[in-house]
């Protein structure tokens, strides 16, 4: 599913706060009116109910059509509204208009950042350039998707000034961001890359983490990273696809040690490289090893419907 929640609840109260401080009590009434048909009908595509979401997002629109809005609260609404519409878009396979809509959200939000003082909107373009992480990688354009992802880790490290896509970019704008909201968007840009390398034969792997490296430089005993436990998870990524087992497994002990906390995907994406790691091993270290797996994974929420299959997980548990 698309990037479509929130950045932690940070970012949702810091938005929230500004716009019941900035907006008419009759705007805000609407947008909660529109946002809850707008949820909802994310939901709904979540569930494949199609036509409930069509008409959903149609109730949604109601307040832009009719024109009932300020300016101001018009250009909120339709921002959220055409990211969540993209997702629709994006679960019927056109890509095409994703990016239209993407565009147009981007627009909004610049207005909205540069004229109206929403500077926790920043963020959400970074929220919107992930969903397009993410339509790349569906697309089947991997090198696309790496590139783009590694481009937005390293411009909230602050290694890179200026993001590909109009609007204004700069490392100023990032650190006033809350370091929390940062080091949420980090890790949640990071789990996407977890998902796309998941599964790749080495060749592929080892080619796409070289175009990530490109704008990304890991280093063991780096000290300015977004979110620690990414960056650890890219280190052991880098062992694993390199083919450095020892070093592999020694970080993976301790990752996988640590919990999910808040990065479930980047520890599942490290349960798959260990399984297909014990692929090579004798029969029943193999076997034992899977048994354990397919019997936690009945309690692993948020695991990616695609990796019960590298898991050697045949039908869905839970």
């Amino acid at each position: 599913m698309f990037a479509l929640g929130k950045y932690g609840d940070l970012f949702t109260h810091t938005l929230y706060m500004q716009m019941k401080s900035r907006l008419p009590q009759k705007d805000q009434v609407l947008m909660q009116q529109a946002a809850n048909a707008r949820e909802n009908a994310v939901m709904a595509v979540r569930r494949g109910e199609l036509v409930t979401a069509e008409r959903l997002f149609a109730e949604a629109r109601v307040p832009l059509e009719s024109n009932s809005l300020s300016p101001e609260s018009r250009l909120l609404h339709k921002s959220f509204l055409e990211q969540a519409e993209a997702y629709l878009d994006y679960h019927n396979g056109d890509f095409d208009r994703v990016y239209t809509r993407t565009s147009v959200a981007l627009a909004i939000d610049v207005v909205l950042e540069k004229e109206y003082g929403y500077e926790i909107l920043h963020i959400h373009r970074i929220q919107l350039l992930h969903n397009l992480v993410r339509t790349e990688a569906r697309h089947m354009c991997f090198e696309r998707a790496i590139e783009l992802a590694s481009q937005l880790l390293a411009y909230l490290e602050g290694a890179l000034e200026v993001l590909p896509f109009s609007g204004f970019w700069g490392s100023e704008y990032v650190v006033r961001q809350p370091k929390e909201v940062v080091a949420a968007t980090f890790a949640q840009i990071t789990s996407e890359v977890a998902v796309i390398l998941a599964g790749k034969n080495p060749q592929l792997a080892s080619s796409l983490l070289a175009v990530f490296k490109h704008n990304i430089q890991l280093q063991a005993h780096g000290s300015h990273h977004g979110h620690p436990r990414a960056y650890a998870w890219f280190l052991l990524k880098e062992a694993f696809v390199g083919n450095d087992i020892a070093t592999f497994l020694e970080r993976a002990s301790h990752f996988l040690a640590e919990g999910r906390a808040d990065t479930p995907l980047l520890w599942y994406a490290t349960v798959v490289d260990l399984v297909a790691l014990c692929s090579d091993f004798d029969e029943p270290c193999k076997r034992i090893v899977k048994q354990e797996v397919a019997l936690n994974a009945a309690s692993w929420k948020f695991l990616p419907q695609r990796f019960f299959a590298l898991l050697g997980i045949h039908s869905q548990v839970g």
